[in-house]
């Protein structure tokens, strides 16, 4: 098994790692000063040795390796926490070492399990200092230690705090740091998402436009027809549309050129949306026809608009690719109340009557056959006196 490299090791373990292996030390020379003269054997000399020497590094590797690094961190702290109860207690408690042991084996489980990792820590230096009760038979209790071994315990515990401090100073900086990246990429995401989001709507609204006349199309047409016939059957509203042929438009493409046609067009389409109202329509139906859906207007105000759309167009001078033409429309309309029709029946009308308005001589509105003829030059007067 190949060793994991040091950015793959759990940073728990690498900190304590790097705790122990320099702390330990301090504490190694503690209690070596402390044992001096106390007539201590070379096994008690080399247990020690092997305690605070060799030991931070052979917990590191068994926590390297293991499958679960943290798990296996925190069960080296335990097992560091049950060592200092043996160590204590075979010391017969001597204060300032026993004090620093205690503390630095309690800090570690609580900052990692809090107030279940200080019980814990308790109880495993418990287990060692009973342990060593049971096999030396009574409690051996000397407290004193000398001004000398007080002050390394001082500076060796004030070393352990600081190095703690700095290490959970140094996650705290990349903690933030992580979140403060994290809000940036998050950010730069969002603005992604609505970049895409914003695309997506033009891209959405060219497909639905005509390239030419900036109108909608046919297929625009198709998806919102059916949509304004349920809207308008819903509030028991009539529903209107207007298809529009230019007259004569092959001929103008013949004598002027495509160019002049093209421009007669977006001309076309820019007056036609000049009296749109918000829920009208307008789309460029075929090649030089155009046709208007206009919910909630009845026949006699869908008549009257189309003469006026028909009579500003007719008056109106051309001026087209640099050359002056003459552009008139035939209008055929077509209502139906209450929306009570299917959307290709009503267009089919409106057909009907557009070849009407053609056969009867272009530059004229016309209603489907069969309907009374309405006289157009006086409906739209007529129609805003009454209103």
């Amino acid at each position: 098994m190949n060793a994991p490299s040091a950015g793959q090791t759990h940073w728990v373990v690498r900190m304590n790692h790097r705790n122990r292996a320099w702390s330990w030390v301090i504490v190694f020379a503690t209690l070596a000063v402390h044992f001096w003269g106390q007539g201590h054997s070379l096994l008690i000399w080399g247990l020690l040795a092997l305690q605070f020497l060799v030991y931070p590094h052979v917990v590191f590797l068994r926590a390297r390796h293991a499958r679960h690094p943290l798990t296996a961190e925190i069960h080296n702290l335990l097992l560091d926490n049950f060592c200092f109860g043996v160590w204590m207690a075979a010391l017969g408690f001597p204060l300032w070492c026993a004090f620093t042991l205690f503390i630095c084996g309690s800090i570690n489980m609580a900052a990692f399990r809090g107030r279940n990792g200080l019980l814990m820590a308790l109880g495993a230096a418990l287990a060692g200092c009973l342990l060593v009760r049971a096999l030396r038979g009574q409690w051996l209790f000397l407290p004193d230690t000398s001004l000398l071994v007080s002050f390394m315990n001082m500076g060796g515990l004030a070393a352990y705090l600081l190095m703690f401090a700095s290490s959970t100073n140094s996650r705290t900086v990349a903690l933030h740091e992580t979140r403060l990246k994290l809000r940036q990429s998050e950010a730069a995401l969002q603005q992604q998402l609505q970049d895409i989001q914003s695309l997506q709507a033009k891209l959405t609204d060219q497909a639905n436009r005509d390239a030419l006349t900036g109108l909608y199309n046919r297929r625009y047409l198709n998806d919102s027809l059916q949509r304004e016939f349920d809207r308008c059957a819903r509030n028991g509203a009539p529903l209107s549309i207007l298809l529009i042929d230019l007259d004569h438009f092959k001929q103008i493409n013949d004598v002027h050129g495509h160019a002049a046609g093209d421009d007669v067009l977006r001309q076309v389409a820019a007056l036609l949306q000049q009296d749109m109202r918000s829920s009208d329509i307008c789309c460029r139906y075929g090649g030089e026809e155009f046709l208007l859906v206009l919910p909630a207007m009845a026949m006699d105000a869908a008549l009257a608009r189309a003469e006026h759309c028909r009579t500003r167009l007719a008056e109106q001078p051309w001026l087209a690719d640099g050359r002056w033409v003459s552009v008139t429309l035939s209008i055929g309309v077509a209502s139906v109340p209450a929306a009570g029709m299917a959307p290709e029946a009503l267009i089919a009308l409106a057909d009907q009557a557009l070849y009407r308005a053609k056969a009867e001589g272009r530059n004229r509105v016309c209603p489907p056959a069969g309907l009374p003829a309405v006289d157009l030059a006086e409906a739209l007067p007529m129609r805003q006196q009454s209103a």
